[in-house]
């Protein structure tokens, strides 16, 4: 088997990054944005204490106002994250639904309703620890890897999982996948630079 037919793609790659397409406005793109976050939106939701007939609400809401703000969404500081952007708009959707509940019990059942309601705590997102943080990147990077496999042959693929997931050594690789070394190093440089063109500012690699 040769170098080039390991790398041969499935499938003509985009012009531009998702988040500029996004941006412009492409359904399509906006799908694919929506299927790399939505996992981690819904489980921010369920984190701060909503049930999951809620967060799912919570959950259409943020992907509304991610829709109508995406355009202004820059990374103009070292640390800005889209994740951390995302988040933000996470915390102001969850406290705008703890609000609309407030008013609802409220109007239900009156004064003391409200009281009582008042009284607890608010539900909150935390603030994620370490090996939170480590987590959530590594399921959004794995659901874009998910995104592009199909642009790829399986053997560039099972190259790719073996060393860069796997953490296998590129001359096991080769030997088990028939192929040669440089065509596993060749693999595995390709897709990482798909992931980064296609996902640049949208997740951390």
């Amino acid at each position: 088997m040769t170098d080039d037919s390991v790398l041969s793609n499935r499938g003509q790659e985009p012009s531009s990054s998702l988040l500029v397409r996004v941006q412009a406005q492409e359904r399509s793109a906006w799908e694919r944005l929506v299927h790399l976050y939505t996992p981690l939106v819904c489980a921010w939701c369920r984190r701060a204490g909503l049930q999951d007939a809620d967060a799912l609400d919570v959950g259409q809401e943020v992907f509304q106002a991610v829709w109508q703000m995406i355009a202004s969404f820059r990374r103009d500081r070292a640390g800005d994250t889209f994740r951390g952007w995302l988040r933000i708009i996470v915390r102001h959707k969850i406290t705008d639904h703890y609000r609309r509940k407030t008013v609802e019990t409220a109007a239900r059942g009156g004064s003391d309703a409200l009281t009582l309601l008042q009284q607890q705590a608010a539900p909150e997102l935390p603030e994620p620890d370490p090996e939170q943080d480590q987590a959530e990147a590594s399921l959004i990077c794995h659901r874009a890897i998910d995104l592009i496999q199909r642009e790829f042959t399986e053997t560039s693929w099972q190259a790719f999982q073996a060393v860069v997931l796997k953490g296998q050594k590129p001359a096991d690789v080769a030997a088990m996948l028939d192929v040669s070394v440089n065509a596993v190093y060749l693999a595995k440089g390709r897709i990482l630079r798909r992931l980064r063109e296609e996902f640049q500012d949208l997740i951390e690699m």
